[in-house]
């Protein structure tokens, strides 16, 4: 079970169907994975026929939340920025990274090799299923769109694309965090979390 800002929701079996979460995580769960969040989501939406057998829940968590067990709203500059993509994040509020929310997960991308770490040291059996953002759509390209595959069966393939063995990823899969930058560093990171977010609903369909 997994409570999403939009209600709770089931990764288990339900009425002969099991909902796929995807989880992002950065520190704070204000910027990055805040906004991979809701984006992923618009694009999700947008194919809706082509993703609908999935079920699919995105989630977002933070491994440094302030705010405690409240949280707190998303970066005034990280509304702004998807509000010019026509992406409401007024209701994201923060929270932090926890067992049973990583171990509910189907797929984790992680914004920075840190973060991946962090996933690991919480649940170290779902290493397999957790991948850098930029990670899972470069890895997504050299296995092909899932298409009738079920979705464990992708991800696996997507780990075995990483070579055979726990790699920690490239920095060039990472997101930088635009926290204390300018605008025009959130619009930058907002630019590399929608291609990716679109990537990424391009393969699960």
């Amino acid at each position: 079970m997994i409570e999403c800002p939009m209600g709770l929701m089931v990764r288990q079996g339900h009425a002969g169907y099991r909902r796929t979460v995807i989880l992002f995580v950065c520190t704070g769960n204000t910027c990055r994975s805040a906004m991979a969040e809701a984006v992923l989501r618009a694009r999700l939406d947008e194919r809706d026929g082509d993703v609908s057998a999935l079920f699919p829940v995105v989630a977002s968590a933070g491994t440094e939340v302030r705010g405690g067990a409240d949280g707190v709203g998303a970066n005034l500059l990280a509304v702004e920025v998807l509000a010019e993509r026509g992406i409401d994040l007024d209701g994201h509020v923060s929270r932090s990274l926890t067992f049973e929310l990583v171990a509910g997960a189907d797929l984790v991308v992680a914004m920075t090799r840190l973060h991946q770490a962090a996933v690991s040291a919480l649940d170290p059996t779902v290493r397999a299923r957790t991948f850098l953002a930029g990670e899972v759509v470069r890895l997504g390209g050299q296995v092909g769109p899932r298409e009738d595959r079920p979705l464990d069966e992708w991800i696996r393939a997507l780990d075995g694309a990483r070579g055979g063995h726990f790699t920690a990823g490239r920095v060039a899969d990472e997101v930088a965090d635009p926290w204390g930058e300018p605008i025009d560093e959130y619009r930058r990171c907002a630019d590399r979390l929608d291609g990716i977010a679109t990537a990424l609903a391009r393969l699960l369909a």
